[in-house]
């Protein structure tokens, strides 16, 4: 990838290894046993006497009946692989120092854009074992320090797991065009290894601990291709609870046999693979990266066209069995992250879908575009893209009998709204291409009439924000509050005096009953 200045994030623990010269196993080795069963033994081998790595085992042992439980085990273990491949996400983004720079704005974009895994770029590895970025140190001595130039980073990070969002998935980048990370891996590791007591572990694990919610390394070594070294760091770091994501563009051999070399220690390690095919991989076919059935996506640059990038992922779907698509780079304002992100979903599979729709989205009038639908439901701009609708992409709507949509200018369900109970063919009249936020219920039911509603009695204020007073109602008087569907929301004694507690209610239109009174208010 281009040489670029950009942000970091976090790890998890492990001791990796390697066979010696010959290939054998070091008896010498200690190894501990984690698990023991009749029909199972999982061996973590660890440093020798010699000080070489060994890989991790993991064995089966045959039954008395031949061996079928293995084979049992095994058509289990495919099917739980598929269907974690199935839930995976399927678009992402490379995100570069802008995140940092530009806070929080850049946190907002990224959680309402659609994308469902980011990826960090970059943690630098320093001869000496320090995590860095941009010149700053992320780790040192198995501290985690980078507070110290950005307060923030921690829970901006955390913050992008956090809803309203569609990222379900975060990784951190080491390496890229000019980076020397895994250079300084290979010489760590075959001088001190990478045990819980070296460096590397020592740092990884402080930032682990500092942000758990990171969920895998992506390597894109362009320069070291060292496969033994590489294969012991990432068994160190699934060790310390992450995963492995691998960014090739060229030398397909070392990447193949790094899988395979992490496969023979320990399955399930690498999730999947991400082939650039733009800059030195521009001239790359997804066809010819399948490795070891790991999942494939592809990638292109942000600024490529937009309508040529579409057909090409679509072919990329179609013809060339990639099941994802990414982007490099978020490191400016210069595109639409919620576009291309929402594109994406359409296309490879949005993150979330629905068995029951009850409201379907169309980009054009006339019910003509793309079409997403929604189940019931309050849909943030973010909610909005995991199921594949672009912010302010509505032409159309139709609208199962029962319910109304209720769409919104902005997210969060601000600025102004439009309520429908029908299909509507256009949303001209709005200006078109609206709906930041939307919200779909059944259609209200009607609250009980009472006697004498000019009682004297009035709600204070109104609209209301986080507290409503019904005024002039006799003490111990039972109050409930409906939301337009009928459903009740609140009930409770209060006198004239108290205050309802409505803060955690949405906005919206809002009817208050008591024995002698039926009254509406609006909350803001």
């Amino acid at each position: 990838m281009p040489r670029l200045y950009g942000g970091i994030a976090s790890l998890r623990d492990g001791i990796a290894s390697r066979d010696n010269k010959k290939g054998e196993k070091k008896m010498s080795t200690k190894y501990q046993m984690i698990g023991n069963s009749k029909k199972s033994k999982f061996v973590r081998v660890e440093k020798g006497k010699s000080g070489d790595l060994l890989l991790i085992r993991r064995r089966l042992e045959p039954t008395p009946s031949g061996g079928s439980s293995i084979r049992v085990f095994l058509i289990s273990f495919l099917f739980v692989l598929m269907a974690i491949s199935d839930c995976m996400a399927q678009s992402g983004v490379y995100v570069g120092g802008h995140i940092r720079r530009e806070r929080p704005a850049t946190i907002t974009k990224l959680k309402a854009s659609g994308f469902q895994y980011v990826i960090l770029f970059n943690v630098h590895v320093e001869p000496d074992g320090s995590l860095t970025t941009d010149g700053d140190t992320i780790c040192r001595g198995g501290e985690y320090v980078f507070a110290k130039k950005q307060p923030y980073y921690v829970s901006d990070i955390k913050s992008l797991k956090t809803p309203p969002t569609a990222i379900e998935w975060i990784e951190i980048c080491i390496g890229g065009w000019g980076n020397t990370s895994y250079g300084n891996i290979k010489q760590i590791v075959n001088s001190t290894g990478i045990g819980a007591n070296g460096v590397l572990y020592k740092n990884f694990k402080a930032l682990k601990e500092a942000i758990p919610e990171i969920d895998a390394v992506n390597n894109d070594d362009e320069h070291a291709y060292d496969v033994n070294s590489a294969v012991a760091f990432h068994l160190m770091m699934d060790e310390l609870g992450y995963k492995t994501t691998l960014a090739p563009y060229t030398q397909k051999s070392y990447w193949s046999n790094l899988i395979n070399g992490i496969n023979q220690a320990r399955t399930g390690v690498v999730e999947r693979v991400l082939i650039q095919c733009y800059d030195g991989g521009a001239g790359n076919n997804p066809s010819d990266w399948h490795i070891a059935g790991i999942p494939l996506h592809a990638g292109r640059l942000n600024y490529q066209d937009f309508a040529q990038t579409k057909t090409v992922m679509q072919d990329w779907k179609t013809n060339k069995n990639v099941t994802g698509g990414f982007f490099w780079v978020y490191n400016d304002e210069t595109w639409d992250l919620n576009k291309y992100a929402t594109a994406v979903n359409r296309i490879f599979g949005a993150a979330r879908t629905t068995d029951a729709p009850v409201a379907t989205f169309y980009e054009e009038y006339e019910y003509l575009g793309y079409a997403v639908s929604f189940p019931e439901g309050s849909f943030h701009t973010a909610d909005m893209a995991a199921y594949g609708l672009t912010n302010n992409d509505a032409s159309s709507i139709k609208i199962n009998p029962g319910y109304e949509v209720t769409i919104y200018d902005n997210d969060n369900f601000g600025g102004k709204s439009y309520v429908f109970d029908s299909d509507i063919n256009s949303l001209s009249r709005l200006g078109n291409n609206t709906a930041s936020s939307i919200r779909i219920a059944k259609k209200p039911t009607a609250i009980p009439a009472v006697e004498n509603e000019n009682s004297g009695i009035r709600l204070y204020p109104n609209p209301a924000t986080d507290y409503i007073s019904v005024l002039g109602i006799e003490k111990e008087a039972t109050v409930q509050i409906f939301d337009r569907t009928g459903r009740e929301v609140t009930l409770g004694n209060r006198n004239g005096a108290q205050k309802i507690n409505i803060s955690a209610l949405p906005k919206g239109i809002y009817l208050v009953k008591t024995e002698k009174f039926v009254g509406k208010f609006v909350k803001e």
